[in-house]
């Protein structure tokens, strides 16, 4: 049996995340339809194995997924078919033969993340399903300083999820940065893991920086604190983009 894997970008507007549900559109519930089609199976016996769990909303622009087949399918049947069987709002990038022993989730070594800010007074309609509209300035110099403490090894308590299930809290960011493009601001955010949430929790924190609502000098007690209640807000999720899987 061969395993197949799959580099993927979508726009999750009107997915309820990466995860299959049972009742709602969601990224791998789409794929597993287009891979029944291409591959002359019932959809059940198809276990596909993603990378990263992306929330309802986010986007992606390199998630990674695996799929072990028993066909004689071609690398490049998989992009062409997939391609052809999924919604626009699904492009597959690449597919790859790889090790049997290969798995997209336990065998990912780190993640690069983009979050998009638009800070004007008034929406722009080309962003506003991938950017995130702040209605004030926003003091730019603080936001870089805040960031910089979040760079190394932490326990990241206070910026998971409430619901979060991760045995533990201890996690390597390696670049949190903000980059000014085209009068938005970029966060790029890479690490060897995350925790639920965590980019979002980090991007509404530096936002709250640039508000003026935390200084930037609070962002080690707001870590020490390990309470989710001492950061900021959760960025809304059409601001994030999976963009690269390391291995």
């Amino acid at each position: 049996m061969a395993n197949v894997r799959l580099t993927i970008g979508y726009d999750g507007t009107h997915y309820r995340g990466w995860a299959e549900q049972p009742t709602v559109p969601t990224v791998q519930g789409e794929l597993r339809r287009a891979l029944a089609q291409l591959l002359a199976v019932d959809a059940e016996i198809i276990q596909i194995q993603g990378a990263s769990r992306t929330d309802a909303g986010v986007h992606a622009q390199g998630q990674v997924a695996n799929v072990h087949h028993d066909t004689d399918r071609t690398e490049w049947d998989f992009v062409r078919g997939l391609n052809a069987l999924t919604n626009d709002d699904i492009t597959v990038w690449s597919a790859e033969f790889v090790d049997d022993t290969f798995n997209a989730r336990h065998d990912s070594q780190g993640k690069r993340y983009r979050y998009r800010i638009w800070p004007h007074r008034f929406p722009d309609p080309l962003r506003r399903t991938q950017a995130w509209t702040v209605r004030q300035t926003l003091d730019r110099d603080a936001m870089h300083a805040g960031a910089a403490h979040l760079i190394g090894t932490h326990d990241f308590s206070s910026f998971r999820a409430a619901d979060c299930q991760a045995a533990t809290t201890i996690r390597e960011l390696t670049r949190v940065e903000i980059l000014e493009h085209d009068d938005e601001l970029v966060l790029w955010v890479e690490g060897t893991a995350f925790l639920k949430y965590m980019v979002r929790n980090i991007a509404g924190t530096l936002v709250d920086i640039g508000r003026g609502r935390h200084r930037a000098d609070d962002m080690p007690a707001i870590i020490a604190a390990k309470r989710r209640a001492a950061a900021g807000q959760t960025a809304p999720p059409h601001g994030l983009t999976l963009m690269q899987v390391f291995y």
